[in-house]
C-alpha cells in the first residue's frame, strides 16, 4: 500500500462521523488536497483537508509539501475556503489551520 493511503483512508471514515457521506469528495487531480466538504443544502465548498503522515511522531515536510502549502495558501485567499491540515501525530489525529501549520514549514 502506498504511503498515505491508509491515513487518507482513516481520514475519510473520520469525516464521515462529521459530515454526510455525500458532502465529502476524494481529489486525486492536482496534488493540491485530499478532500473537499460540501456545505449540505448550498452550493458553497465548505473546506479544503489535507491529509499528512508522521514518522515517529514528528512531521517532516517535503518540497512538494512546500510547494503545495503555497498552493493552498492561495486557494484560501482567492476563493475563502477555509484550508485545514489533518496530520496523525502518535496515533491521534490533530487538525491544524493554515496559520498553525505554518510552524512547521520554519
Amino acid at each position: 500500500m502506498k504511503k498515505g493511503y491508509r491515513a487518507e483512508y482513516e481520514a475519510k471514515k473520520r469525516l464521515e462521523k462529521i459530515f454526510s457521506k455525500e458532502d465529502i469528495f476524494k481529489l486525486a487531480i492536482g496534488g493540491t488536497t485530499d478532500f473537499f466538504v460540501l456545505a449540505p443544502n448550498e452550493n458553497k465548498v465548505l473546506k479544503l483537508i489535507e491529509v499528512k503522515t508522521t514518522k515517529k511522531g514528528k512531521w517532516y515536510p517535503s518540497e512538494h509539501d512546500k510547494k503545495q502549502y503555497k498552493k493552498l495558501i492561495k486557494i484560501e485567499k482567492r476563493h475563502k475556503i477555509p484550508v485545514e491540515y489533518w496530520i496523525k501525530i502518535n496515533g491521534k489525529w490533530q487538525s491544524f489551520s493554515l496559520k498553525e501549520v505554518k510552524k512547521f514549514f520554519v
